[in-house]
């Protein structure tokens, strides 16, 4: 039976061809200053120059769109619609980096259902999510969208979200194509600067930022966004090792490649390409598809072809992987999917259960910082005084990169408390600060809009407002934290710290002697160490979404019992940045180091100790150290470990398996979920490992008094790394000798045990 697509591919000519890469900015006649605006869309679709297109239009348009395509174009080649589906579509969860905080696989495969369901109710064809950049400078804002600073969790999220996203095959009119980026070590920005260079060596890459992208590519991700930046010198997008080699030869990944957005035409500006069309044929031969909004393809690829420096053949594969993409999205057949289709998406969109999942997402993301006995709330006879610059703004709520948000859809944490609190419980309300103080940068931030409009007062007053206020209440809320605008794209900060007056109100509430809660909202890790020093509790709600207010209520009132655990850790300072749990060994200092000197019994031949006893005393309190380390989250339930267990402390070879367990109890008055975590150190190997990596989790749910034993399998495969020298030349192995397990609360709260665990031909 003859190919489809082949076929078509027989009847088109070379600009028809090019045609199909070409992803053009069509959403208006406004100039971003980095890349040609196409004002006139139906005329280039009309000509056959459009393959994919931004879906940020009304259905209507998107329709006619879609009409011209079909019915005009010269071969009638459906569009490929795309948006950023984040963490929602119009009805938004809480943001990535917060939503990797539950450690809850299925909580995320449904957030994503649910966004997947409403875009395609829209005529959304694939979204570029999910962004898997490993972060761990809280400084580069992008951080927001990512799932943090570790790769096993990260891997954890790349499965989920790959499979919600394309569920059942992306021809099921709920489903849609997902896209794994930005490909790869973005995250690893210098200093945390957007857009920056990243000098990272294969050894780094392979073991901390390439696991995510791997993981989503063996859960069948149909599209990768390759990265902005450049990687060792050579930027990704003209990566022909990175893209060629690793990701289609290696990897085996056969879906599409696309550039982000105007990332071609930037090869100029990184100083690689002398012109557009040197640019166009640097991205093309390193592995790129399809050109996001550079245009750079349309015009130079066939002049290209034409030279004898671009193949046809290599243009017909590309557009062969485009037109497969819009074959198994079943275009052909049903090109206005999700458009022609009202009653639809009124039915599927922001649903009472989408709203209904959002709260529970929301709550279940938030992570109880600190607490020392002020939270939960009372819910009767009380007065609480409700401060704060995002505790009534609705445009906030749904932080970064939420396109399809409407602010007026979203839920305040006023709206939450007051309906939460009902007529037991008076709420006082005061906004007690600006974000930012200067009217001028609150303008850029386009964070006052009609319903969260700058108050014109001066700080003093404000503030003096909300402490007025707080003489009157039993106990303080005060709501703090960025700007949604201060994290995402373009967004890196250079100070942590709570923005504008916020600290001085904190500040001023403290020092009345009220119980003080702060409730942080944000994009990123902040800076909390005086608060952390100062406040009776802090909760750290990240930007929750649709319904965060809803969920701050039912978890400052106990409704809902705390359970996120942190996916990035907090430093004390800017300075620290980066910082993360999983630090390479040094030579000094001992304590940054964190090793116990153990008896001789411990030591090899050579007196160096190679059992490194990492309790939760060892990773002292120091200016090197988290303020909250990943893994981190409290909850109103206390839950206590036993003594960690291990069924054998000697293996030998590939095929043997260790068991650790370790009993964890509820001893808190109240139902709860507890996050055991299992991390594994390799003290001394051919490389210098990581003190300790997460390797595993389970999250169980343990009513009062009750207990559970808790077990991790071990194999080999969780003792490997990877060495290489090359991107695309990497073994992966382990080495016999002694390591270090252990399982805890969090990556600092841990038991440890050692083993031995010898190659099979090995001898006693």
């Amino acid at each position: 039976m003859p190919d489809p697509i082949d076929d078509l591919l027989q009847r088109m000519n070379l600009s028809d061809k090019v045609g199909q890469l070409n992803h053009p900015k069509g959403t208006g006649d406004e100039t971003t200053g980095v890349g040609p605006v196409v004002v006139d869309i139906e005329s280039r679709i009309r000509r056959g120059e459009v393959g994919l297109l931004g879906g940020g239009f009304e259905p209507d348009h998107l329709l006619e769109l879609q009409r011209i395509a079909v019915e005009e174009s010269p071969h009638g080649i459906p569009v490929m619609f795309s948006m950023d589906v984040i963490h929602g579509h119009r009805t938004i969860f809480p943001l990535p980096l917060a939503l990797a905080g539950t450690w809850d696989p299925d909580l995320i495969r449904r957030t994503v259902r649910v966004a997947a369901t409403e875009a395609a109710a829209l005529g959304i064809a694939i979204s570029w999510a999910p962004m898997l950049d490993v972060s761990r400078d809280a400084r580069w804002g992008r951080c927001a969208e990512s799932p943090g600073e570790d790769p096993v969790l990260g891997a954890m999220f790349a499965r989920a979200t790959v499979e919600a996203f394309q569920e059942g095959g992306v021809d099921r009119p709920d489903a849609v194509i997902s896209c794994a980026k930005h490909f790869a070590g973005y995250g690893l920005s210098e200093a945390g600067r957007d857009y920056h260079a990243v000098d990272a060596s294969p050894y780094r890459m392979h073991n901390v930022v390439l696991p995510p992208f791997k993981a989503a590519v063996d859960a069948g991700v149909g599209s990768v966004m390759v990265g902005f930046h450049d990687l060792a010198g050579i930027p990704c997008s003209a990566h022909r090792e990175l893209l060629r080699d690793l990701l289609r030869d290696r990897w085996g990944f056969d879906g599409l490649i696309v550039s982000d957005h105007t990332a071609i035409l930037e090869l100029v500006h990184h100083g690689v390409a002398a012109d557009l069309k040197e640019a166009a044929y640097l991205a093309f031969t390193a592995g790129i598809d399809a050109d996001l909004v550079s245009e750079a393809y349309l015009r130079h690829l066939p002049e290209l072809v034409a030279e004898g420096r671009v193949a046809e053949a290599d243009v017909d594969a590309a557009c062969r992987r485009v037109l497969r993409a819009k074959h198994r999205l079943g275009l052909f057949e049903r090109p206005y999917r999700g458009l022609d289709d009202d009653d639809r998406r009124r039915a599927v969109t922001l649903t009472p259960g989408n709203r209904s999942l959002a709260r529970e997402a929301a709550a279940k993301a938030c992570v109880l910082l600190k607490n020392a006995g002020v939270l939960p709330l009372a819910r009767e006879d009380s007065t609480i005084a409700l401060v704060g610059p995002l505790a009534d703004s609705r445009a906030n709520m749904q932080g970064t990169w939420a396109v399809a948000a409407r602010a007026e859809e979203s839920v305040t944490a006023l709206d939450g408390m007051r309906a939460a609190a009902g007529n037991r419980v008076r709420i006082l309300h005061a906004t007690g600060a600006n974000i930012v103080d200067d009217p001028n940068q609150a303008a850029r931030l386009d964070v006052f809009g009609e319903t969260a409009p700058i108050d014109p007062r001066s700080p003093d007053e404000m503030i003096a407002e909300a402490v007025a206020l707080a003489g009157q209440a039993d106990v303080v809320v005060a709501c703090v934290g960025e700007a949604k605008e201060h994290a995402g794209e373009s967004s890196t900060r250079t100070d942590l710290g709570l923005p504008g007056s916020q600290r001085r109100l904190l500040q001023a509430l403290h020092a009345t002697g009220k119980p003080l809660v702060v409730v942080t909202m944000s994009g990123r890790p902040l800076a909390l160490e005086w608060e952390d020093r100062h406040a009776d509790a802090i909760l750290h709600a990240w930007f929750g979404g649709s319904e965060a207010g809803n969920a701050v209520a039912d978890l400052l009132f106990g409704i809902v019992n705390p359970s996120g655990k942190l996916a990035m850790s907090f430093p004390r300072t800017v300075g620290q940045c980066p910082v993360h749990y999983a630090e390479a060994p040094t030579g000094r200092p001992v304590d940054q180091i964190g090793v116990d000197v153990a008896g001789d019994d411990e030591r090899d031949h050579d007196g160096r100790n190679v059992f490194r006893k990492f309790t939760t005393a060892c990773r002292l309190e120091g200016p090197h150290t988290p303020l909250y380390p990943f893994g981190h989250g409290l909850g109103y339930s206390r839950f206590d470990y036993g003594p960690l267990a291990l069924d054998k402390t000697a293996l030998r070879g590939d095929g043997d398996t260790l068991e650790a367990s370790v009993t964890v109890r509820n001893a808190g008055p109240v139902a709860g979920e507890e996050i055991v975590q299992l991390y594994i150190g390799d003290p001394v190997a051919s490389r210098s490992r990581p003190v300790r990596e997460l390797k595993g989790f389970r999250k169980i749910h343990l009513e009062p008094g009750e207990e559970r034993r808790v077990s991790f399998r071990i194999t080999v495969g969780d003792l490997r790394f990877w060495r290489a020298d090359r991107l695309a030349e990497a073994e992966h192995l382990w080495e016999p000798g002694r390591f270090v397990i252990e399982v805890g609360a969090s990556s600092r709260a841990l038991s440890a045990a050692a083993v031995e665990w010898a190659a099979a031909e090995s001898r006693p």
